[in-house]
């Protein structure tokens, strides 16, 4: 006779909002342990952004993602209760709203990009397996590492240096927009479906290859079996933060991995030029690659706030804000908790912005700061970059925040912020 889990699926819910808190505020030790070891530029702020993340419990990073999971159910396992993807999703709409996590997900991906309020619905990958366990390994995809996915299909005597080569082409174009060192996640086999599949989950439980890439703190890879005339490789890259967690239940108990222990602060020394914002002459004895911590006032604008804002603009009406002299800061924040002036907040990818860049500069934008490099060049405009994946840190240089328009943009509003010496690195466009 087998023996049976009769399981109330409210423990879905409660393992899940329970790890999503503990993947949003903690770097795994083990990513911890590896980024200490680098010679990487900016590593210091990472190792304090883990601390302040983890002493606070706020997350990692302002793009608190989508929510990936990937459950594993014992097929003696009887569920009785609420049908378990609405307990997932309950818990994932309830922990955001709760802990104050920026909601980044939308109604719909080409008809309806209205924000949902709630981050749902998670994407839920489920596999039947044997015995009565149920296995939960909850991952957080932010945009800028998971838009450098790429998808090839190889012909089937490619060798496996070649498969590494791609793996390589893959990080190099990502750049600073997957916010480096970044985790590589190969995934080689099945249908072009299976490869993305099995390139996500190799993030978190793939075999880890012994090959050094710069910029890369690990790669690894899983793979499954395919046509005989098929190779589909998919790359998923993951940021610095790596963030995922994972339990098991097992006699209606959850059993979570040990949480990672207390990291320690990190003091950060810098001698980069101070520039208020308020003294526009100072921006022009700029040189690219100037290093700066700049004060003063700036405003949030990402995608949805500019193409409000060009819109407005190519219908001849007047912007909510004057944009002459204005510094745009490519930022979407997580919402403040009681106390907080404001979330957890950085850069998000710059390069999205570069259709509206030419227009808004001709408007009087003074300068923008961003993440990673751009498309446009030519145009002898300011571009600060500021490192991402940092969002704690950067949270503490916030002074003031004012909603200036937009509010139903959610965490797309434009924002008046008053700041206190942001580190950046100058590029002239």
């Amino acid at each position: 006779m087998v023996l049976k889990q009769n399981l109330n699926t409210k423990v879905i819910y409660e393992a899940i909002y329970n790890l999503l808190e503990i993947a949003n505020t903690n770097l795994p030790k083990c990513v911890y342990d590896k980024l200490s070891e680098l010679n990487y530029k900016g590593k210091e702020n990472i190792l304090k952004n883990a601390h302040l993340a983890q002493s606070l419990k706020r997350p990692l990073c302002q793009d608190t993602g989508q929510v990936v999971i990937f459950l594993e159910i014992g097929q003696d396992v009887i569920f009785s209760g609420n049908y378990i993807e609405d307990e997932i999703n309950a818990a994932v709409s309830n922990c955001y709203k709760e802990k104050f996590y920026r909601k980044s997900t939308v109604q719909d991906a080409v008809f309806n990009r209205a924000n949902k309020g709630d981050n749902t619905p998670a994407i839920i990958h489920t596999k039947i397996i044997k015995g009565d366990e149920i296995n939960i390994l909850l991952g957080i995809k932010g945009g800028g590492a998971e838009n450098m996915t790429t998808l090839k299909m190889f012909n089937p005597t490619a060798e496996f240096g070649e498969i590494l080569n791609f793996a390589l082409e893959c990080a190099i174009k990502a750049g600073e927009n997957a916010c480096p060192p970044m985790c590589i996640g190969i995934g080689a086999g099945g249908c072009a479906e299976t490869a993305a599949l099995l390139a996500k989950k190799a993030l978190f439980t793939g075999e880890t290859l012994d090959i050094e890439i710069d910029d890369v703190f690990e790669t690894k890879i899983l793979t499954a079996p395919t046509h005989i005339a098929s190779l589909p490789v998919c790359v998923n890259l993951s940021c610095h933060s790596l963030r995922h967690a994972a339990a098991k239940i097992q006699n209606g108990k959850i059993i979570y991995e040990p949480k990672p222990p207390g990291y320690k602060d990190i003091q950060i020394l810098t001698n980069a030029k101070e520039i208020n914002t308020s003294d526009i002459t100072a921006f022009e004895t700029l040189q690219d690659g100037d290093e700066i911590l700049l004060s003063g006032v700036i405003f949030t604008a990402r995608d949805a706030a500019h193409k409000r804002m060009a819109e407005i603009i190519e219908k001849n009406e007047i912007l909510p804000f004057d944009l002459k002299d204005k510094i745009l800061f490519y930022a979407g924040p997580c919402p403040a908790t009681p106390g907080e002036i404001i979330g957890p907040i950085g850069p998000t990818t710059s390069k999205r912005m570069d259709k509206f860049a030419p227009l808004l500069y001709e408007k009087g934008v003074l300068a923008t700061i961003g993440k990673g490099n751009r498309t446009i060049k030519g145009l002898n405009r300011l571009y600060f970059k500021a490192q991402g994946g940092i969002a704690c840190v950067l949270q503490q240089c916030i002074k003031k925040c004012e909603l200036v328009c937009f509010e139903d943009l959610g965490a797309e509003a434009i924002y008046r912020l008053e700041i206190e010496k942001i580190s950046l690195k100058t590029v002239i466009l």
